[in-house]
């Protein structure tokens, strides 16, 4: 499975989302390769803070990912690809190269404006990869006007890449953890944050079935 975390919007929580999902992998005893496609690096620096070898990761700044990608797939069980940056042709690859798309999204009317370009990327490229999508609303504080706002909004897209019923809220551990180089369930295995994490995994795991 190739899942790319995506948005062409920065400061969304790709590459905490990214991370995260990478070490739930390895600690499900799957075989994982965590790909940067951002220039910025933050998966790898992730990754360098790491102790634990579980993760392999790996730097690929090119537009030939979805064609190159098929030399990782026999190696590794599970396959996620940290995607940022503009609407550019590497961003389009990471897009093309993946079966599940996971689009975060914040919670404000900039962030929802924002996301249009992604959809529509989402949009033009589903056809010919047949993947599937979700968006994921992230940073999200609750019974807030703002979030139940950017729901209805985000529901709007419902026929082509649905909301996912999960939602990941503000929380520290997901700063925390980061810095060294932990996901949210190592580094605070009973608390919310890690809470959010699993649901979201699971969640994942049955649409994907």
């Amino acid at each position: 499975m190739i899942i790319t975390v995506a948005n062409t919007k920065g400061g969304v929580g790709k590459t905490t989302i990214a991370v995260n999902l990478a070490v739930e992998a390895a600690l499900a005893d799957k075989k994982v390769l965590l790909i940067d496609t951002d220039p910025q690096g933050s998966s790898i620096a992730f990754r360098a803070e790491r102790e634990k070898d579980d993760i392999k990761a790996v730097a690929v700044v090119s537009d030939k990912l979805h064609k190159d990608i098929q030399g990782f797939t026999a190696a590794f069980d599970q396959i996620i690809i940290d995607a940022g940056g503009r609407d550019n042709a590497i961003f389009r690859s990471a897009v093309a190269a993946c079966n599940f798309l996971l689009l975060p999204v914040l919670p404000s009317q900039f962030d929802v404006w924002a996301a249009e370009d992604a959809i529509a990327v989402f949009k033009e490229i589903q056809p010919f990869n047949y993947m599937a999508g979700r968006i994921l609303l992230n940073k999200v504080r609750p019974n807030t006007r703002v979030s139940a706002e950017a729901e209805e909004a985000l529901a709007e897209y419902k026929e082509d890449i649905p909301l996912l019923p999960v939602q990941l809220h503000d929380r520290v551990a997901y700063r925390t953890s980061i810095s060294t180089g932990q996901g949210v369930t190592e580094y605070e295995t009973s608390g919310k944050a890690a809470q959010e994490i699993r649901s979201m995994v699971m969640t994942l795991n049955n649409i994907k079935k």
